[in-house]
């Protein structure tokens, strides 16, 4: 009988101690999907393969080795290489400051006299000298980064991009995702759009220490009626669009970049930089953005009296909330953020704590767990409480320790937000399996 129990739990122990679940890109996996691409059927089989870049149900396939998008176009299968190094998504996202995450989006400043110049699609061949001309007018920018589109290849592998994105961050700039392929966040499921947002985050996070806070959708796309507004909001990031288009896609000639000069132009005609403030979308990718309209934009702007700043700046929002630290990287690799000069820890909103949140004075309850939760039961502020982020049994003292700037657990407190119970480890389970072998053998 011993024998039949001991089979017989082999499996559950196996099953138990498994590690979390991965994504798999195989051609068989629904995630696979994630460019939207069509299966092949007897009657595309039949259809000649199109050369004008589209592709799609009615139109035609796409040359060998290129894969069709969600917008009916073919290019390079960016979507199905990913980037090596663990994951993120057990990373706590506590949703810090006064600006608001998703689902709500942010199409404008709020702060008198600031502009925030942002440049999607990067790092590209032009972003160096963007760098450079910013720099020379002691301006400030935030790039939207793409980890693997346009056939530019990962971001965290090529030393060309990881030096580009490590400068912006030294220069001051402040670094937002993207995405990872640039997918249509609207036309995709909620499992691709996490993989299209964690896998950038993996990205940024190989190059940097950690990742953003910010955000905007490619083409800015993502709908209510999709899902995407609440799935990014879930995974804790500000959802940002603009207020004016420079439409520099559209004019990416030297004899067409006077109309994108003329709509940044005529909206800053609009105000005074007394109580005015704008946030201008562009895109690094375009010769002409960076060697003409740039230029243009930063000489204009001052003139009328405004400074380029960050969008986090523009929002007032504090530069420690712009990113979350990995803690399993070397420390001298993480994200550097300022600390709080006030001494003051912050006061947890979604009732996450520890790592410079507490709970002292929120509404989730004053103690903070050994799982890093807030609450007010024997099982937060007894045993395990960690008196250093709220409350705890027999002590009045609230915390006073100086808030360090990370926006990371550590230990057990390592756990999807969605959930305030830790994973089991292998070892409590396989101390459980004996006792249950044990019992079943003494009552038989």
């Amino acid at each position: 009988m011993f024998t039949l129990l001991f089979v017989a739990f082999v499996p559950f122990l196996v099953a138990s101690t498994a590690p979390p679940t991965t994504f798999d890109l195989s051609a068989d996996n629904p995630v696979s999907y994630i460019l939207g691409q069509q299966e092949d059927s007897a009657l595309q089989e039949l259809m000649n393969r199109r050369t004008d870049g589209r592709c799609g149900p009615g139109i035609g396939k796409c040359p060998d080795g290129y894969c069709c998008s969600t917008a009916d176009r073919f290019g390079h299968c960016d979507a199905h290489q990913s980037p090596g190094g663990p994951p993120t998504d057990t990373i706590p996202r506590p949703k810090l400051g006064e600006v608001p995450y998703g689902p709500q989006t942010i199409r404008s400043c709020t702060i008198p006299g600031t502009i925030a110049l942002t440049y999607d699609d990067g790092p590209h061949q032009y972003t160096s000298d963007l760098l450079d001309i910013l720099d020379k007018h002691h301006a400030k920018a935030t790039f939207f980064i793409t980890g693997n589109n346009n056939g530019k290849g990962e971001i965290d592998t090529g030393e060309q991009w990881i030096s580009l994105v490590q400068r912006m961050h030294s220069q001051g700039h402040q670094i937002a995702s993207h995405t990872w392929s640039h997918q249509d966040l609207s036309k995709i499921t909620e499992d691709q759009r996490r993989v299209q947002i964690l896998w950038n985050e993996v990205a940024l996070r190989n190059i940097l220490g950690g990742f953003p806070t910010y955000m905007r959708p490619p083409y800015s796309s993502c709908t209510p009626e999709s899902g995407c507004l609440n799935d990014i909001g879930v995974l804790g990031y500000h959802i940002i669009l603009y207020d004016i288009d420079t439409e520099d896609y559209r004019h990416d000639s030297p004899d067409m970049i006077q109309v994108s000069k003329d709509i940044f132009d005529k909206n800053l005609a609009r105000g005074k930089a007394s109580d005015s403030s704008w946030l201008v979308i562009t895109h690094d990718i375009h010769e002409q953005t960076v060697h003409n309209l740039t230029e243009h934009m930063l000489e204009k702007l001052s003139k009328d009296g405004y400074r380029a700043v960050t969008v986090g700046e523009c929002l007032g929002d504090p530069e420690e909330f712009w990113y979350r630290n990995d803690d399993r990287v070397e420390s001298h690799l993480r994200l550097r953020m300022p600390s709080n000069s006030s001494g003051a820890k912050i006061v947890s909103r979604d009732g996450v704590c520890g790592s410079g949140i507490s709970c002292t004075g929120s509404s989730f309850g004053p103690c903070c767990s050994k799982n890093n939760r807030c609450g007010n039961s024997t099982a937060h502020c007894g045993d395990g409480c960690q008196p250093d982020s709220g409350m705890c049994s027999g002590s009045s003292k609230s915390d006073n320790s100086q808030h360090s700037g990370q926006h990371i657990l550590s230990g057990t407190g390592k756990t999807a937000l969605k959930s305030g119970v830790t994973r089991s480890t292998p070892k409590d389970l396989y101390a459980a399996g004996l006792i249950l072998v044990s019992l079943l053998i003494f009552l038989a």
